[in-house]
């Protein structure tokens, strides 16, 4: 077998896409250079003999944990990015739209496997679903907090409006006093205090809040059942570009041989 070029370690990963002609000689689908002497398959799609050898190289390069930090970090630019145009937006337009979160999907699914350099996998699945929920669900964050702040006002302007005060009965005898004068006045109760201190109530109302906003929508109910189905294709979306699609690789073959036929 001929001897393959190395390829080069900063390539990108090869997108396949259909093949292509031009004057009757078959392109690479990879890098569109003309074929014209030794291609190869490569899951249905002709690619030349360098193509071939990228091909193989990202199949075996690189550590599981490398790949997965680098999806996790595209993702989660992916994510923000998809939560930053949702807020544009309805900041702009007033309004919601919850076909975005479709969009988010791909972005989310797209940009994993770019850091995966489309490996795909159960596990890359579950972080392109994960980091797309997450992104859609963050839009929910302005409301809860806008609703906390408006039962916090509530609670306060309640306690600090004086509450009619009833007269004292006085107690009988030469010597007649209100009964309130009589009670001792109660001593404040202490205020209850997290342990560990500040900073593990600040996570604690974190923790609470990104709960609250993983379960907003459905919370709702049968009232957001399209938000809901809407939500669920845009985890299909994030889920079905990070498929795991083994490689298949035939070949030699050279242009004008006869071809033959690939094995299953």
């Amino acid at each position: 077998m001929p001897e393959t070029p190395e390829p080069p370690a900063d390539q990108p990963p090869i997108q396949f896409d259909k093949a292509e002609l031009a004057g009757g000689v078959a392109n690479c689908t990879s890098c569109r250079a003309p074929i014209t002497g030794t291609y190869y398959e490569a899951n249905g799609n002709v690619v030349c003999a360098r193509c071939r050898a990228q091909l193989s190289f990202d199949e075996a390069q690189g550590s599981g944990l490398g790949r997965f930090v680098k999806a996790s970090f595209f993702g989660t630019l992916a994510a923000a990015l998809g939560s930053a145009i949702y807020y544009g937006v309805a900041a702009l337009t007033n309004m919601e739209f919850g076909l975005i979160a479709i969009l988010v999907g791909v972005m989310v699914g797209a940009a994993v496997k770019r850091g995966s350099r489309g490996r795909g996998g159960w596990l890359y699945q579950g972080l392109a679903i994960f980091l797309t929920y997450g992104s859609i669900v963050s839009t929910y964050i302005p409301p809860i907090l806008k609703a906390f702040k408006e039962q916090s006002e509530k609670q306060q302007a309640a306690a600090t409006s004086p509450a009619p005060q009833p007269a004292p009965s006085p107690v009988p005898g030469p010597t007649a006093q209100p009964v309130a004068a009589m009670q001792p006045a109660a001593a404040p109760s202490p205020e209850p205090k997290l342990p560990g201190g500040p900073l593990v109530g600040v996570f604690l109302a974190l923790a609470f809040l990104l709960a609250l906003a993983f379960a907003a929508p459905f919370l709702a109910g049968v009232e957001n059942i399209m938000g809901i189905i809407i939500i669920f294709i845009g985890l299909y979306e994030a889920w079905k570009i990070n498929r795991r699609v083994p490689l298949v690789i035939n070949g030699p073959y050279r242009v004008g041989a006869p071809q033959k036929a690939p094995s299953a």
